[in-house]
């Protein structure tokens, strides 16, 4: 697969160029200044380009003869007793098949001995090693070129997302049935992560969200240790990552398993806009144009449920949709959770209320993975306001949105393949209300 993706990179340049291309791996990580070491998870780049997940090594890619050449660091006996067995260059060498395999010790040599025109650079760090060569650096195409290739997935890295799917997808299910017997947060989060540990996920994709009651209107929510609310529903924003690849899931659901009112009114709305979006999500059709279909949908939704009233046109001209769908409708997935290549060069996020968060605004192509997310939620910090807001009490329901001031929000995300004609959904989790019902009653 790796061998791929480095092609897809060589493909960018023009041939012949006299250039290098240079990439650092991640390093180890502790907590202030402690010999306390978290877990090592590969730079995403790097492990994109070389498939290798351990800390310290470097990579070049001559960009003229195509070749690529592996800098691994010189590791002491001191080393080995503390951490453990160290690889000789053989191992790398027969493992990943590299033109050459170096130690780091040898790393300026090559560039001088080498005097590219250029060399192609993610950070400033790196390019100021380079520059103190007397090299010519440049920082701001490699990015963008790593971007372009990330953003299509090749069939090698989607098997690598659904299984990544398939599991987190099992663990949405697993805590779904458990929360009624839970007392707090972090036993469903514990349920959850056993099932991608069990499955030799140890990596967790991002700090997930295990939300009760009105802590599901906190958009980023990671404490996950308040008592659960035994009559209210439930918000699991969390995922797995398999070989570094990234599943995003979140469903909504009420503890008690059974949907009443009002979270099945307002979760009906949030299902609707999502159901709508996906099935109107396919090459050609530009993210934020999905992102404004939902915005509509939720606002007719509330309207028909009586929380807002008036013209839903004026009401989509003055953004009222933001005060209830302030995030992105999705983002790109893939190495990384936030995947890059949400915007392209010269791109800019749209100046507006709710728009403003979009973390991708990309015409989709076939290849792209992305979520769909729209979320419907009661935040008293800008309900408030907004009600003595001469541009949105005319429309307000005050009176009934007080009700639900405490009542937090619904999120329900998907992550969906682009396909030639529509997209092939990769998540297993229920989703409509009867199916939430039957599973945790199950």
């Amino acid at each position: 697969m790796e061998q791929i993706n480095r092609n897809k990179l060589f493909d960018v340049f023009k041939p012949d160029t006299d250039a290098l291309v240079y990439l650092k791996a991640g390093t180890v990580k502790h907590r202030y200044n402690t010999d306390f070491e978290y877990s090592f998870r590969q730079e995403s780049n790097f492990l994109y380009i070389t498939g290798i997940d351990e800390p310290d090594f470097h990579v070049i890619l001559d960009l003229k003869d195509r070749t690529w050449h592996l800098v691994m660091p010189r590791r002491d006996a001191k080393f080995a007793v503390w951490m453990g067995h160290v690889n000789p260059p053989e191992y790398y060498k027969e493992r990943f098949s590299p033109d050459s395999v170096l130690y780091d010790d040898q790393l300026e040599m090559v560039f001088k001995k080498r005097e590219p025109e250029t060399v192609f650079c993610l950070t400033e760090d790196s390019a100021a090693l380079f520059r103190g060569m007397g090299l010519e650096c440049n920082t701001e195409t490699l990015p963008e070129a790593m971007a372009y290739c990330r953003s299509i997935k090749s069939d090698e890295e989607l098997v690598l997302m659904r299984r990544a799917n398939e599991v987190a997808s099992e663990a949405h299910r697993t805590a779904m049935k458990m929360v009624g017997s839970a007392s707090y947060e972090y036993e469903v989060k514990a349920a959850f992560e056993h099932i991608t540990q069990k499955n030799g996920m140890l990596h967790q994709p991002y700090g997930g969200i295990f939300a009760s009651g009105s802590n599901s209107a906190i958009l980023h929510y990671v404490k996950n240790s308040a008592p659960i609310e035994k009559k209210g529903h439930f918000m699991i924003d969390a995922g797995a990552e398999y070989k570094g690849y990234a599943a995003d899931i979140t469903r909504t659901f009420p503890v008690s398993g059974t949907f009443a009112k009002p979270l099945s009114d307002l979760y009906d709305i949030t299902l609707q806009a999502l159901v709508e979006t996906t099935s109107g999500a396919r090459p050609g059709v530009k993210m934020e144009d999905l992102h404004l279909h939902a915005a509509k949908v939720i606002v007719e939704g509330l309207k028909n449920c009586g929380y807002v009233k008036g013209d839903v046109e004026d009401m989509m001209q003055v953004n009222l949709f933001a005060l209830f769908f302030p995030h992105g409708l999705g983002h790109f997935l893939g190495l990384d959770t936030h995947d890059v290549g949400g915007y392209l060069k010269g791109v800019e996020p749209i100046d507006r209320p709710g728009l403003r968060f979009l973390r991708a605004r990309r015409t989709l192509e076939k290849g792209m993975v992305i979520t769909i997310e729209p979320g419907l939620y009661m935040i008293p910090a800008l309900l408030e306001p907004a009600f003595s807001d001469a541009k949105y009490k005319e429309f307000l329901n005050e009176s009934a949105l007080r009700k639900l001031l405490g009542f937090g929000g619904i999120r329900i995300e998907d992550n969906l393949v682009i396909t030639e004609s529509g997209t092939e959904n990769m998540t297993d989790v229920p989703k409509k209300r009867a199916d939430i019902e039957a599973l945790m009653k199950g």
